[in-house]
């Protein structure tokens, strides 16, 4: 035999009927002896079954006759396979070489999986295992005669799957899309070869919502407006895209200040939430306690007030205490009274805002929220917050949310990343 490095899997069969004596094997023999001197295997795998190996004795004699070695543990070996109806008794066999001859193996070569001849099972089980381990599958083709390949007319037909490995690709795209993973979508999607699927489409939407998972409000309004939400990808998730467009339109281009800011502080929130669903509740903490941040700096923002820089002139026409303001005082900085989130949720309480009031009526318990906070090691500590943390916290943050603007709930709604509904088919793409 002509040496090339390429291991040949090869079911084998009896031909139609075993029972004719000898002669079903000797015709599926002279068939698989063409077929291999087309593919020219470095080595050979025959997975038989009891009966069949005989089809294989006379693929050994017709190389005798050529004056031809065919020695096996040399040339071939033959697994045996008692179930030959079992798909996953089949598979299996077919894995176990796969991992021998090309995982666990130092000296990788080419797998070409001949999946023709055997049983229906033997032949479903080798193709999937092949398509699972992206192997090359071969099938031989030709003048058939009584389900028998006429032989001079045998044919190699390399069986090109892309489209079945890009719908696998667009499936693993929506389950990372779905788990926030939008980078690794991307990655994928970029191989993707079938031009039936709209590609560039999907991966303006996957870069969309990594932006926005960035908190790059407008890449992620660009991103987006680029999706053509006709086609048919993004049939099930195109009334939420809509929705997530107009509130990224709205924190982009709105000329209504507490409006986007309210948008954002959405966001926020639920990006937090996104977080503490990956079980990464200290980054989840990190982002609501901004979040609490934020919504004292919005309602500031109402009065003209801005915490890196407050304008005594505007304390004093409110009202506010002496005391208070002799207070911010001993803080000024290069000329600017710069204040953090407990000064800010007190100055709203001399304002008698009902944002400072909740505060102050709850001082205990945030404090206590604030203080698990700070002992997480994404702020000044080194604990490890849990689950139970992040709830309490959350809740917080959503009833100073409520309380900041009445339509927060629907800020919220509208800012909650669209998600694919996984048990869907994609046949029709």
């Amino acid at each position: 035999m002509k040496r090339k490095t390429k291991t040949l899997f090869m079911t084998v069969g009896t031909g139609i009927n075993p029972n004719s004596d000898i002669e079903g094997h000797k015709r599926l023999a002279k068939g698989i002896y063409a077929s291999l001197h087309k593919i020219y295997p470095d080595y050979i795998i025959f997975f038989a079954s009891e009966l069949s190996q005989n089809t294989i004795k006379y693929i050994k004699e017709l190389f005798e006759a050529d004056d031809d070695e065919f020695i096996e543990g040399e040339d071939y070996e033959i697994v045996v396979i008692e179930q030959i109806d079992n798909f996953n008794h089949c598979f299996e066999a077919f894995e176990a070489k796969i991992w021998q001859f090309d995982i666990l193996s130092e000296d990788k070569g080419e797998i070409i999986m001949d999946y023709t001849s055997g049983t229906k099972t033997m032949s479903a089980a080798m193709a999937c295992c092949g398509m699972f381990y992206s192997k090359d599958l071969i099938t031989v083709s030709g003048d058939r005669k009584n389900g028998i390949v006429s032989l001079g007319t045998e044919s190699i037909q390399y069986q090109n799957l892309y489209k079945v490995y890009d719908r696998f690709s667009l499936m693993r795209v929506r389950n990372y899309f779905n788990a926030n993973r939008f980078y690794t979508a991307g990655e994928i999607l970029e191989n993707i070869v079938d031009t039936n699927i709209h590609k560039e489409d999907l991966l303006n939407l996957v870069n969309a919502y990594y932006a926005w998972d960035n908190m790059d409000f407008d890449i992620a309004y660009d991103y987006l407006t680029k999706v053509n939400l006709d086609y048919l990808e993004f049939a099930e998730i195109r009334d939420d895209l809509k929705i997530n467009l107009k509130a990224l339109g709205t924190i982009v281009r709105s000329p209504h200040e507490n409006l986007k800011n309210c948008y954002i502080l959405a966001s926020l929130i639920n990006n937090s939430i996104r977080r503490a669903d990956e079980y990464k509740y200290d980054d989840a903490i990190a982002r609501l306690y901004r979040s609490f941040e934020l919504i004292a700096q919005i309602r500031l923002n109402s009065y003209c007030l801005i915490s890196s820089d407050i304008d005594i002139s505007i304390l004093l026409e409110k009202g506010v205490s002496e005391d208070f303001i002799k207070d911010l005082e001993k803080t000024r900085l290069d000329g600017k009274i710069k204040i953090g989130l407990i000064k800010d949720f007190e100055l709203l309480a001399e304002l008698d805002d009902d944002l400072g009031k909740y505060f102050i009526e709850n001082r205990n318990k945030i404090n206590n929220l604030t203080q698990n906070r700070n002992n997480s090691i994404l702020a000044h500590g080194l604990e490890s917050l849990n689950k139970e943390d992040f709830d309490k916290f959350e809740e917080l943050v959503e009833n100073l949310a409520h309380k900041l603007d009445k339509d927060m709930a629907k800020f919220l709604k509208e800012t909650k990343f669209a998600k694919f509904d996984l048990r869907l088919k994609l046949n029709r793409i």
